[in-house]
């Protein structure tokens, strides 16, 4: 009987919980490439990878979290961005059947001349109706880091995303729960796809 009791008592707070659109954590698909060996330690300027992210509250509160994750992992921020060893570059938004990629050469400010060229999704930045599905928004958050030789070369030397379905479509909400996500025993296997999750609330 006291079982019975309890079970309905859990289905009613379950149903109470779903109809206020309230879940037990976000869940998050991680795809992680990398040469990483633990030996790359150095400082690091972080960029956005496309203008319309560069010098954003939102851009420079993600940034400063990415950096603190960073900073336990051998990479120093520097807001110098000609004493930087590595350059990592920030992408995020709602992916959508409208993205598209472009190739951007960023140029890095420093005595040498290094030059990156790399492809980047054309997220959304702020969500519409026509968006939504029956699973909500696609939330993304992209980081790529990338090694500055001596001479001109540069070395590709991490790519990581995750990617969360949700009902948020604010990335302000979800962000630093997906960067938190990707940090996750960070870096990971070379190649690998995880699943993770992290108790958000609503989102």
């Amino acid at each position: 009987m006291k079982l019975i009791k309890l079970i309905l008592i859990f289905s009613f707070i379950a149903t109470e919980f779903s109809q206020a659109g309230i879940g037990i954590g976000m869940y998050g698909k991680r795809h992680t490439i990398h040469t990483l060996d633990g030996t790359q330690r150095g400082k690091i300027y972080i960029k956005a990878s496309r203008e319309e992210l560069d010098g954003t509250l939102e851009f420079r509160h993600y940034a400063g979290i990415v950096a603190e994750f960073l900073q336990s992992n051998g990479f120093r921020r520097t807001k110098n961005e000609s004493d930087a060893k590595y350059i990592g570059l920030l992408n995020y938004g709602l992916s959508t059947e409208g993205n598209y990629s472009t190739i951007y050469k960023l140029d890095v400010s420093n005595d040498i001349g290094h030059s990156i060229n790399t492809e980047v999704i054309e997220y959304a930045l702020y969500p519409k109706k026509t968006f939504i599905k029956n699973q909500g928004y696609t939330r993304v958050f992209e980081l790529n880091i990338f090694d500055l030789k001596e001479n001109k070369d540069t070395s590709h030397i991490y790519q990581g995303k995750i990617v969360s379905k949700g009902k948020c479509g604010e990335m302000q909400e979800v962000a630093p729960h997906l960067i938190k996500m990707m940090f996750k025993k960070w870096p990971g296997k070379n190649g690998s796809k995880r699943i993770l999750s992290m108790k958000s609330g609503i989102c």
